[in-house]
């Protein structure tokens, strides 16, 4: 598991290098209601053999997990009648090579109309959070995230893009690569209530609800890197803008900056203004003093 995890955790500094618009990432089938189908396919797989030794231990532990999880949601169902309840136990791995923290949590943490219930799983290496929703009794998956301990700095719900709902957001700082490098991961509620978007991840950001705008610092050494400015469009988000240090032919700054609606490196790259300071409605986000790594310039803001 921990291969993967900081496998992928790799391949994200590779991708964000550029600080595009962020994307929906792929996420777990959360209309699959029956843990049991995924078991089944575990075992198939290591049972016939098409599998690396490697991913035949990701397999078990997968395995593993989802018996965790299975066990967890049967509890919960035990007390349907109750809308509210908590619940904390731990349980060893079936193979007894890992104790894992398991939390369950049920109220009315996104609605006033409808329960959901919150699944945590933490092993040494990985948490897992589940979201259900609750129909007469039983419980929908609606949300899963998947985070390295390593990395997981924590989550909230909040409504994070100003439409009113209460949204669940996973914040993490990545654990390879240089720079400044703060992700959180955004689940935006839909209006029934129940369910949630794909994930969002952003980079650096910090959220203005009011506004419904997010403005960040992209990936990059101090003071060569690039500020964004995104604005909520449903369960997506637009590019307003990128503001980043104009450079002569031998890379060094010219005193002024561009505002783009694209980065240097995008095909289509077209400067809109140049100016001579930063906007005031960027320099009180986080990360502001990697971007101008100008300790003067932030002392007099």
């Amino acid at each position: 598991m921990k291969l993967i995890n900081y496998t992928f955790t790799i391949a994200i500094i590779l991708l964000i290098i550029s600080c595009g618009q962020p994307q929906e990432e792929k996420s777990v089938d959360t209309n699959q209601s029956n843990p049991t189908e995924t078991l089944i396919d575990l075992k198939e797989t290591v049972r016939t053999g098409n599998a690396s030794p490697i991913e035949v231990q990701e397999n078990w532990d997968s395995l593993n997990n989802s018996k965790i999880l299975t066990k967890a949601i049967r509890m919960a169902e035990k007390l349907k009648g109750l809308n509210i309840f908590k619940k904390k136990y731990f349980i060893s791995t079936p193979d007894s090579s890992d104790k894992v923290e398991v939390n369950l949590k049920e109220g009315f943490y996104f609605s006033n109309k409808f329960p959901h219930l919150i699944i945590r799983r933490k092993t040494s290496s990985t948490l897992f959070i589940d979201i259900f929703s609750k129909n007469k009794g039983k419980f929908q998956k609606v949300l899963s995230h998947e985070q390295s301990i390593l990395e997981y700095t924590g989550d909230t719900i909040t409504d994070i893009n100003g439409d009113g709902l209460k949204d669940f957001i996973v914040n993490w700082y990545g654990a390879t690569g240089c720079c400044l490098k703060a992700f959180s991961n955004v689940y935006l509620q839909r209006d029934d209530r129940k369910r949630f978007s794909r994930s969002l991840k952003f980079i650096n950001p910090t959220f203005s609800p009011k506004e419904q705008i997010i403005r960040g610092v992209c990936y990059g050494h101090p003071g060569e890197t690039e500020m964004y400015k995104f604005k909520w469009n449903k369960e997506s988000v637009d590019t307003v803008e990128y503001i980043y240090y104009e450079k002569n032919n031998k890379g060094g700054k010219t005193g002024k900056l561009i505002v783009s609606k694209n980065l240097p490196s995008h095909p289509n790259h077209k400067i809109l203004a140049r100016r001579n300071d930063v906007p005031s409605e960027y320099r009180k986000i986080v990360g502001y003093d990697w971007f101008s790594d100008n300790l003067e310039e932030t002392k007099n803001r």
